[in-house]
């Protein structure tokens, strides 16, 4: 395998799931991740570097404890690596640990933000496309990566600190793997003082077109519900009003202006905060 000529990818966001799985590489041999699928890295032409790099994966927004991604959600990954001065980078994530190449898919989607990377189909006998980089590089490798609604899926980065001799002597690779998981929707009781709120439920979840929230009242009290993104901001107003006490159901059509990922449903009453994690797809 060429010098430069992998790009190895690594990231924090390791955290991934399925569909034909992408490469991203500089300008020599992909799928020489590591993963089970290539069967291949590049100990085999890259030898003699006296340090083994050290791979830095950061990822906005941050994933959760456990490599936890939010489905539906659009992070921005870099990788970077301490050691060397130049490197290349391969970087898959995969819905399968399987090493049969053509059974593997892509988990979520992987996309370019420069225009030095291009997208290309799957190599023969594979069911994963790739992406590659011009150039080996001395600064952050970057990509974007829209995570799938469901699943476990599996980052495999390989970064390679190579010292531009015009040789693969005194070159050395490092590998990292990450599993990831999504978000499980959720019941969150954040306060339980002088509760007047029971039995909130949401369904279907996930969903696509419309959500019914059913809720029961012991007393006759004002009742807020709102929709709020993963950064906490209120994207949808779905009451405000006073309830009386009872079983309540409510169906709410999805608005169009939301994109799919996770979404926090809260229910105000009387100083007292119940949230409930939805996945609109």
């Amino acid at each position: 395998m060429k010098r430069g000529v992998v790009l190895f990818f690594s990231m924090s966001l390791i955290a991934i799931l399925l569909s034909a799985f992408e490469v991203l590489y500089t300008s020599g041999c992909p799928y020489h991740s590591g993963s089970p699928a290539d069967g291949l890295t590049c100990n085999s032409c890259h030898f003699g570097g006296l340090v083994t790099p050290t791979i830095s994966i950061t990822t906005i927004p941050s994933l959760s404890i456990g490599n936890m991604y939010s489905p539906g959600t659009t992070y921005t990954i870099s990788v970077s690596g301490y050691g060397y001065s130049y490197y290349g980078f391969d970087l898959e994530i995969l819905n399968s640990q399987s090493s049969v190449a053509n059974s593997v898919l892509d988990f979520g989607n992987l996309n370019t933000i420069s225009s030095s990377e291009t997208i290309n189909f799957p190599d023969p006998g594979r069911t994963y496309s790739d992406i590659m980089h011009s150039a080996p590089k001395a600064s952050s490798f970057n990509f974007i990566w829209t995570a799938p609604l469901t699943g476990t899926g599996y980052l495999y980065c390989a970064l390679l600190g190579i010292n531009n001799n015009g040789s693969t002597s005194g070159d050395h690779p490092a590998f990292t793997t990450m599993t990831l998981s999504p978000i499980a929707p959720l019941y969150i009781h954040e306060e339980n003082e002088n509760d007047s709120l029971f039995n909130l439920s949401i369904f279907p979840n996930p969903c696509s077109e419309y959500f019914t929230i059913s809720f029961n009242m012991h007393a006759t009290s004002v009742v807020q519900i709102g929709l709020f993104d993963i950064k906490g901001l209120k994207v949808y107003d779905i009451m405000n009003h006073e309830t009386n006490k009872g079983q309540h159901k409510l169906q709410i059509n999805v608005p169009n202006h939301l994109s799919k990922g996770l979404y926090d449903v809260k229910l105000f009453v009387n100083g007292t905060v119940l949230t409930q994690k939805i996945v609109l797809q």
